[in-house]
């Protein structure tokens, strides 16, 4: 059975690039028929990656896909956990690093038994053989 979403697809990403989720909106099927159907024609070489897109909510780039012969774009390296976490210090507040800091101190701070405490109640732990 031919797919009748082929050539809607075919048509719709000949005029411009669009990512699975919008081809999907786009002719009316599921991201998952959609990812499907790119996969088809990226397997034939009719579809080629115009760009990679950052989307809102998204960590990772998503690809925007074109119909036609190209080459495919160059994917951004991955951003590494050290270089994620100076970004967000950059832009974190005085307040927001002064409660960072109290609570990492927090951490730091190794409880002590009140030494009164012990000698009324002992170690606090029970020993049998006593």
């Amino acid at each position: 059975m031919k797919s009748t979403r082929l050539p809607r697809l075919i048509k719709v990403i000949t005029d411009i690039g669009m990512t699975t989720a919008e081809i999907a909106e786009t002719i009316h099927c599921t991201p998952r028929s959609a990812r499907m159907l790119v996969k088809r024609l990226r397997d034939e070489n009719l579809v080629h990656i115009q760009q990679w897109v950052r989307i809102v909510g998204y960590d990772n780039p998503v690809a925007v896909y074109r119909y036609g012969i190209g080459v495919d774009a160059a994917r951004q390296p991955p951003v590494s956990s050290t270089d994620r976490v100076r970004k967000w210090r950059r832009k974190e507040s005085l307040d927001d690093k002064a409660f960072r800091m109290a609570r990492q101190r927090g951490r730091n701070v190794k409880i002590k038994r009140d030494p009164l405490t012990a000698a009324f109640y002992g170690n606090g732990y029970s020993n049998p053989d006593d």
